[in-house]
């Protein structure tokens, strides 16, 4: 245990005596404002990289699998994320954790949960005995999402709370936009739309103070598709309006797809199809460029969605089963439950093509699935804890409130305090003013009458 100990110590020794160079601490200052230019940095060096010392070629690993993960380039990221802890494997520090987390996260984008979540629960374990906090709660919201994924809603919003509590204490900007984009994402989960607005909409703005513009643009669509959820589809479309602007601007192929994608989505449920199939065209051209299995997915059952209502019938199973080959049902909870939204939409094609003997047979399949997934006491856990973590934030709002108030009172009090002073002297000056012009007019009497009696008397 000792020699482990002085092992470990010796490491971190070694870690702290390495210095970056000042272009790899620019690419970890900038990755996430300037991804783009910052991973064409690092790649200028990456010819150099066997010259390096061992800790500065992890952080390069680290750094460059991060900004694979925000550009959405999930494969490369997970070859990069790969070396990087082949290189790290008798490390531990705080470049070995980013490393776990972003082989997990390049997992979880492949729908591979059981081994993602082996990968973050490594790097909270190893988070927790650096004590490095902002870590522990990235750790927290990669394994709240792990549980949510296999339908364990209770425990993954009691994690989010934990690390919301974290990053509140801790005050740290990064951390409270990440969460609260997680904690957006959760409640539009459960079905709880608005909270889910607040917490996207105070995401959006932090994430809009850091100049994180990949990770504000995620939160956008999110957003954009929270109110077409609560039915507000144009302030939805004025969202992706905006996005796509944006996108259009930045020359970035994810964030336009998924501005196409939301206009497509938001347009079909206005009833536009016209503009719902000519967007989600324009987004397929950007298809290949997403590495997410669970979004591509989503664009088929989209597309049958639009192609439903334009009477489509045959082109809308088509789609559907394109849908249904993206994700392994026997695997992940969440894939299961996704599929439920196939074999209603295929009972309802089957009803429109008159065909109601499929239709009653798909619908069956259906209802059984649904009674065996669904799960009414967990459902109540989660309607439990999420009416006290909405209770405790509306009591630390009002707190804040109180203290606001306070603030404001002792502000009008130190006005009027300020104010009194200030005509106190202006009385002073008034009552000084008043007494040398009575002196100067006494004065001027004076000089007068001494002047009349001067003067000689005219006969």
């Amino acid at each position: 245990m000792l020699l482990c100990s002085l092992l470990w110590l010796s490491q971190a020794w070694a870690a702290a005596d390495v210095v970056l160079p000042d272009w790899l601490e620019q690419v970890q200052q900038n990755k996430y404002k300037k991804p783009e230019a910052m991973l064409q940095l690092a790649k200028q060096y990456e010819a150099e990289f066997g010259r390096w010392p061992e800790q500065v070629q992890a952080v390069w690993l680290s750094e460059v699998a991060m900004m694979y993960e925000v550009l959405g380039r999930y494969r490369e990221q997970m070859a990069v994320a790969e070396r990087g802890l082949a290189l790290t494997a008798d490390q531990k520090n705080d470049t070995r954790v980013e490393l776990l987390y972003s082989m997990g996260f390049a997992l979880e984008t492949q729908r591979e949960y059981a081994i993602a979540n082996d990968y973050y629960k490594k790097g909270m374990a190893l988070a927790e005995t650096l004590q490095n906090e902002k870590l522990i709660i990235q750790g927290l919201t990669n394994l709240s999402a792990m549980l949510a994924e296999d339908n364990e809603d209770p425990k993954a919003l009691e994690m989010l709370k934990q690390a919301y509590d974290r990053a509140v204490k801790l005050n740290d900007t990064e951390m409270l936009a990440s969460v609260q984009a997680e904690l957006g994402l959760m409640y539009t989960m459960l079905g709880v739309d608005d909270e889910a607005r607040q917490f996207l909409e105070e995401s959006f703005k932090l994430f809009d103070q850091l100049g994180w513009t990949k990770s504000k643009m995620m939160v956008w669509y999110n957003l954009a598709s929270t109110y077409g959820f609560l039915d507000k589809q144009e302030q939805a479309l004025a969202i992706f309006d905006q996005m796509l602007k944006v996108s259009l601007e930045q020359e970035d192929p994810v964030s336009l797809y998924f501005a196409y994608m939301g206009l497509a989505n938001t347009n079909r449920r206005l009833k536009k199809l016209d503009s719902a199939i000519a967007y989600i065209e324009k987004a397929e051209t950007y298809l290949p460029f997403l590495q997410s299995t669970f979004q591509i997915s989503e664009h088929h059952f989209i597309k049958a969605k639009i192609y439903r209502s334009l009477g489509q019938i045959n082109l809308a199973m088509q789609q559907v089963d394109l849908a249904a080959q993206q994700l392994d049902e026997s695997k992940n909870a969440s894939d299961r439950f996704y599929a439920l939204h196939f074999d209603d939409l295929r009972a309802r094609l089957y009803a429109d093509a008159g065909n109601y003997e499929k239709a009653y047979r798909t619908l069956d399949k259906f209802f059984e699935a649904y009674i065996d997934l669904q799960d009414n006491k967990r459902d109540m856990d989660v309607q439990k804890l999420r009416l006290s973590f909405d209770a405790e934030r509306q009591e630390a709002r009002n707190q804040l409130l109180q203290k606001d108030n306070e603030l404001q009172a002792l502000k009008l009090q130190e006005i009027e305090r300020n104010r009194q002073i200030q005509w106190l002297w202006i009385g002073i000056f008034a009552c000084t003013s008043l007494v040398l012009f009575i002196l100067l007019l006494w004065q001027w009497s004076r000089r007068r009458r001494h002047l009349s009696k001067a003067l000689p008397v005219t006969p």
